[in-house]
């Protein structure tokens, strides 16, 4: 609710469609997460598990790479963005005021992703891209159980791939943004 209300009075003019996908950017389980490590809330976890330990340690290493978000090429530790969402809750419990919430949370969210920074999803990118150039479009994932790899295929040639050990819509991600760097190179034509 806090970002929405900051949102619809910033961009009075975006369309409804842009200020969800806004909204959708800046609350998400990556952007919490984010604010997670940004004022080290995992720290105060207490906890008996390495494997999230090392997936938080990891975590705050990668978005290095992604200064806002990284458009879902990253796995986020969902536990990281539940602390930060449950403060938020605390908060609001604590002081039973909108207002008060709104002033000490907005800064923590900072910096929030603005509209002319807002990029596609890679997927929605390479389709949309692929419908407007009328291509055949292919995520193949059949061999995901066995090497933990996506391949994108556009006009039957391979064009990206994406690997993640854990997640297949990751891989798919990471796929499609793989297809995105290489297009001008595979379809220069085009």
């Amino acid at each position: 609710m806090i970002v929405t209300k900051y949102l619809y009075f910033r961009y009075e003019d975006a369309t409804p469609g842009s200020l969800t996908r806004l909204r959708a950017f800046n609350v998400d389980r990556e952007k919490l997460a984010r604010v997670a490590v940004k004022y080290n809330l995992h720290r105060y976890l207490r906890h008996k598990k390495p494997l999230l330990e090392d997936q938080i340690l990891k975590f705050a290493k990668d978005i290095e790479k992604y200064p806002l978000h990284s458009r879902h090429l990253l796995e986020t530790p969902k536990t990281l963005a539940d602390i930060v969402e449950s403060t938020i809750g605390a908060l609001y419990t604590d002081c039973d005021s909108f207002e008060t919430v709104c002033k000490v949370v907005k800064p923590l969210l900072e910096p929030i992703i603005p509209l002319d920074k807002l990029e596609n999803h890679p997927v929605t990118e390479l389709n949309e891209m692929c419908q407007k150039k009328n291509l055949k479009l292919k995520f193949d994932d059949n061999t995901w159980e066995v090497d933990k790899t996506v391949r994108v295929f556009i006009k039957d040639h391979l064009v990206g791939h994406g690997h993640h050990l854990v997640k297949k819509d990751i891989a798919k991600n990471c796929a499609a943004q793989n297809a995105l760097d290489k297009f001008s190179h595979t379809f220069p034509q085009i």
